[in-house]
């Protein structure tokens, strides 16, 4: 039996709301679109690109820098959780803080937000805000705190028009501890519940979809 639950990373494109009224957005139709052709065909429009890449070989010194950046010897999260409406696997759940720790790897200088208004925007405007309330209500945690760093990126990622000096010796000139910018989220219950009722919506939706097809 075909079921939608959401992925936190997905969260933020259920989030907007119909123009005029109740309902899911043209956006949030579209993402649920997209699961239901993955879940009924196996297809999937992304498969990552080189920033994703970049992310996934370097997360493992991601979570090192945040742990030295607190004092704390954290470690990768490798447990999926789930309830009847969202599903998730974050970065670094710290129990004895209550804590989420997101890590996002930025691809270069310029697309690393080193100030903190700059991070808080484009925490907000890529939903890594919304992502962490998922998060949080999964682990039942009070604080989510994402921590946008800064690496070279690996020579064997660049291609034959990249500057491997842009890429890498800018990057390491500048101190580790200056590579690395954090945006606090506090767990929102309002907007946990608004998450329940969009992903109402697209259960709904997606159930349609699926009939459709049977």
């Amino acid at each position: 039996m075909y079921q939608f639950k959401a992925r936190c990373s997905g969260l933020a494109d259920l989030m907007p709301q119909k123009r005029g009224g109740e309902g899911l957005s043209d956006t949030a139709k579209s993402a649920v679109r997209k699961i239901a052709k993955f879940d009924l065909f196996g297809y999937q429009d992304f498969e990552g690109n080189k920033y994703t890449e970049k992310g996934n070989l370097l997360e493992e010194q991601a979570i090192k820098l945040s742990g030295r950046k607190r004092g704390l010897p954290l470690k990768k999260n490798t447990e999926r959780r789930e309830n009847e409406w969202i599903t998730g696997e974050c970065d670094i759940y710290v129990p004895s803080r209550k804590l989420i720790i997101d890590t996002k790897c930025s691809w270069d200088i310029g697309s690393h937000p080193f100030f903190t208004d700059e991070a808080a925007d484009k925490a907000k405007k890529a939903g890594y805000d919304i992502q962490m309330q998922g998060y949080m209500w999964l682990w039942d945690c009070e604080e989510a705190q994402i921590d946008f760093v800064l690496f070279p990126t690996p020579y064997e990622m660049l291609n034959s028009y990249d500057r491997p000096e842009r890429y890498i010796d800018l990057v390491e000139q500048i101190p580790q501890d200056k590579r690395i910018t954090t945006v606090t989220v506090k767990r929102d219950n309002a907007l946990i519940d608004k998450i329940k009722d969009r992903v109402g919506a697209a259960q709904e939706y997606y159930q349609q979809l699926i009939q459709e097809m049977s």
